[in-house]
């Protein structure tokens, strides 16, 4: 009775793991599309009309106007965007450290790491 059991343990958690697999491998609207369906379905699962009814539109408005070219486009503006702010932020830490006041350098240091985890999470999505 014990190895029926672990059997179908050891399927159900290989297809689970192979559905997420393919999912990982969609890129760029494809990738986007699957997550809005996614999203779409747990709405659904959890009788949320209001999300469902937007994740519907949002779905009507990728299949109308999402194009890989686009989104690649954009994710670049994006990084471009993040890659000036960290410049900036840089900036104003190289001038905090200039006064020598702590607590502005402390400031400006958070300030500056926010903009890089930012800028990471930009590159990350352009190589999507």
């Amino acid at each position: 009775m014990q190895k029926p059991f672990a059997l179908s343990l050891f399927l159900a958690v290989g297809l689970v793991c192979a559905g997420h697999v393919s999912a990982q491998a969609l890129t760029g609207c494809a990738a986007k599309k699957a997550d809005v369906q996614a999203q779409l379905e747990q709405a659904r699962a959890h009788g949320n009309k209001a999300q469902e009814a937007k994740l519907k539109i949002a779905q009507k408005q990728l299949e109308t106007n999402c194009t890989d070219e686009g989104l690649r486009r954009e994710r670049e503006a994006d990084v471009k965007k993040k890659e000036e702010k960290v410049a900036a932020r840089q900036a104003d830490l190289d001038k905090a450290n200039a006064k020598g006041k702590p607590k502005k350098i402390a400031q400006q240091e958070k300030k500056l790491h926010d903009a890089e985890a930012e800028l990471k999470d930009a590159r990350d999505k352009l190589a999507q």
